[in-house]
């Protein structure tokens, strides 16, 4: 990959005209996603691909709504979200920065204020299978009470396979 600009001036048509240099402000941050929880790469492209290649995790965090309405009822929410670690540890951290970011609060239709907090990061996990082809699995969990499973799973109620 060459980096524009470095072309010798034989090669570059004449009718272009030369690369303009991008300030850094623009440049820092052209190169990366979002930022949650890793460290700004430094020195350009190359660094951020150096050493060995971050691993796939599942985050399964729980958020929950509150607000200053009386009659207001809290709603959690359960998402899983996927990251790419180098380590189980940068994970969980990641994990933790993504719900922080995810917080919000805002007026609903009745001018009331609701604010969504992450309560909890449940669980990382590495991904087993990262291919990610039809059927592979992402998460699993084993529980012994399918009775409180059903009780707070509102998709279950009177199903049957």
């Amino acid at each position: 990959m060459s980096n524009r600009g470095s072309e010798p001036e034989s090669e570059q048509s004449p009718e272009m005209p030369p690369p303009v240099e991008l300030p850094d402000e623009l440049v820092e941050g052209a190169d990366r996603s979002i930022n949650i929880g890793g460290e700004p790469t430094t020195g350009g492209r190359a660094s951020a691909f150096a050493g060995a290649e971050p691993e796939a995790y599942v985050a399964v965090l729980v958020t929950e709504s509150t607000s200053d309405s009386p009659d207001f009822q809290p709603l959690y929410e359960e998402s899983f979200v996927l990251l790419t670690a180098h380590s189980e540890e940068e994970a969980h951290e990641k994990a933790r920065e993504y719900g922080k970011q995810q917080e919000i609060s805002y007026h609903n239709e009745h001018q009331q204020l609701v604010t969504w907090r992450l309560k909890h990061v449940v669980e990382v996990k590495q991904i087993e299978d990262a291919t990610f082809d039809d059927g592979s699995e992402l998460y699993s969990r084993f529980f012994r009470n399918y009775a409180r499973y059903r009780s707070f799973e509102p998709t279950l109620e009177g199903e049957d396979p």
